[in-house]
């Protein structure tokens, strides 16, 4: 392994360890699986492992007083409510759709 699938790997294990759930790449379906049924065997070497993906959520990003800041949407509406126009501005080109896990 170099080191960083050693990283990443440990990354993993660690989600797993903290009560994460993991999927495990199915080379004859070609698809990642559950691997949650049982313990996980961690043989890196022949089995691919990744934190299990459970969602994508957009962050919108606001400039509050020149801070560049990423809200969810719940965060959005609160700053809208919180700041007046001249403290806050919309930038939805700095947005980012990011991947939640469990």
């Amino acid at each position: 392994m170099t080191r960083e699938e050693t990283l990443e790997a440990i990354k993993v294990m660690q989600h797993y360890a903290d009560g994460g759930e993991v999927e495990l790449y199915d080379s004859c379906s070609e698809e990642w699986v559950d691997a949650n049924g049982k313990e996980p065997s961690w043989i890196w070497t022949y089995n691919k492992y990744r934190m299990k993906k459970t969602n994508k959520i957009k962050l919108e990003a606001w400039l509050i007083h020149g801070k560049l800041e990423l809200l969810t949407e719940d965060e959005s509406l609160a700053v809208q409510a919180r700041y007046g126009a001249r403290e806050r501005e919309r930038v939805p080109s700095e947005d980012k759709l990011v991947e939640v896990y469990e």
